[in-house]
């Protein structure tokens, strides 16, 4: 199982942008079935991951925003998770990266979640200093894109990919359930050289924007979203960041798919991929100036 953190449809198979490069996903789209109008439960991390792996929506668990950890809510400290309900089925559960929201869980708790656990969800080596200019609602650390760091092994997504890689070449004990958790493109959206390259600013095509698509809809509306860190279109324009922005998420998808392809190299390389049913999902998507966001 592979999910992809804050993946919109920008994606080749997905025509969510028509420059978008992703070969390994688009690949493993045509070998299997592609859900092209599946949903999430709820439009951010922890509430969508919180669904997705224990199978109850979020009105259920109360979980709406990015704390807390459902198994602090005592009616959840006993809910069979999806890798639980493999491990009880007699698999072998390996888990890295973001699949949860927020990090592992508790040394003492992890045995009963998963079997193995391989590196934390990071975006790597990170820059001296923010790339971009300061941001409004507190100039967050993760408000930032930008060409960082000059090799693909320093970021933090190739060092899961690689756990993962090398968990396939050992021959793992079957059968056994993996999962691998990307954290681009996720904020701050950082990728080297090699993958800005492959979208030019001058040639980007910007999402489509009508101006005013908002003017409709109630005023309590914006202030859902009014505290949050991320800026605004209109602050993206003025600093002349709209097109950065889109060029560094695209440059983010391109290299994590190219971790995906990496993974199912493995896979192939195992001789396993015959008899191993591969998930990819995204737990929620990225607005890039649509709505004014």
């Amino acid at each position: 199982m592979i999910a992809i953190d804050d993946l919109n449809d920008w994606v080749g198979c997905l025509e969510g942008h028509p420059q978008v490069r992703t070969p390994h996903i688009d690949a493993l789209a045509r070998r299997g079935t592609l859900f092209a109008n599946a949903h999430c439960q709820a439009p951010l991390c922890n509430s969508s991951r919180t669904s997705l792996l224990t199978g109850l929506r979020p009105s259920t668990t109360g979980v709406y925003g990015l704390a807390p950890w459902f198994r602090t809510d005592e009616r959840f400290r006993d809910r069979v998770t999806l890798a639980q309900h493999f491990k009880a089925a007699g698999y072998h559960t390996m888990t890295a990266g973001k699949v949860w929201h927020g990090g592992y869980p508790p040394k003492p708790e992890r045995a009963r979640e998963c079997d193995e656990w391989g590196p934390r969800a990071s975006v790597g080596i990170r820059p001296p200093k923010k790339l971009i200019p300061p941001t409004p609602e507190g100039n967050h650390p993760l408000m930032d894109w930008g060409t960082f760091p000059p090799r693909d092994d320093q970021k933090g997504d190739w060092k899961v990919a690689s756990w993962a890689v090398e968990r396939l070449q050992s021959k793992p004990q079957e059968p056994f359930f993996l999962s691998v958790g990307f954290f681009l493109p996720h904020v701050p959206c950082y990728a080297t050289p090699r993958w800005f390259r492959l979208y030019p600013q001058e040639e980007l095509l910007l999402p489509p924007y009508r101006q005013g698509d908002r003017d409709d809809t109630p005023e309590f509306s914006w202030y859902l979203h009014w505290k949050l860190p991320e800026p605004r279109l209109s602050w993206l324009k003025q600093h002349h960041e709209w097109r950065h922005l889109v060029q560094s998420y695209l440059a983010c998808i391109s290299f994590v798919d190219s971790q995906v392809g990496r993974v199912l190299d493995a896979l192939e390389e195992a001789g396993l991929a015959d008899r191993t049913i591969v998930v990819l999902w995204s737990d929620h998507g990225w607005h890039l100036g649509e709505k004014d966001i």
